[in-house]
């Protein structure tokens, strides 16, 4: 009976775990860049790619556009991959929701794509980088951490 109970107290922790696991969309290969875009990016640079919009900051950007899913009860965050090649062209090729926030995530792609960055920069050279935005939301606040 010990033993029933021993397999029974297992299962139901595998199954657990099991729910756990976190959503992945990769949205594409960001092929517009190459056959291997991915190839190329550098990681750690002397100076990281930063927005270059001056009209809006990156903060309110997403916050327009999350305006329209965001409710008094949202929480959570959401953290997107942002592949930036050298002329600061960014391609948004995955996002991790952990949030009751969904947006369409095509629809983020195109419009996190509609801005330019300053490229990273390695010796005087720009060079092909990845950016990792965090979102969060708590409630109707939206703020934007930009991991390292």
């Amino acid at each position: 009976m010990k033993n029933l109970f021993i397999l029974l107290f297992l299962f139901t922790a595998v199954a657990g775990k099991a729910q756990q696991q976190q959503e992945v969309y990769r949205l594409d290969s960001c092929k517009q860049f190459g056959k291997n875009a991915f190839d190329d990016v550098y990681i750690r640079v002397q100076q990281v790619a930063h927005w270059k919009n001056s009209k809006t900051s990156l903060d309110d950007h997403i916050d327009k556009f999350f305006k329209q899913y965001v409710q008094k009860t949202a929480g959570g965050k959401i953290t997107i991959s942002i592949l930036i090649n050298k002329e600061g062209k960014p391609c948004m090729y995955e996002a991790r929701p952990n949030s009751n926030v969904r947006p369409d995530f095509q629809a983020l792609k195109a419009w996190m794509e509609q801005f330019d960055w300053e490229p990273a920069m390695q010796n005087g050279e720009p060079v092909m980088t990845i950016k990792i935005l965090q979102i969060s939301f708590s409630g109707r606040k939206i703020s934007v951490t930009e991991l390292e």
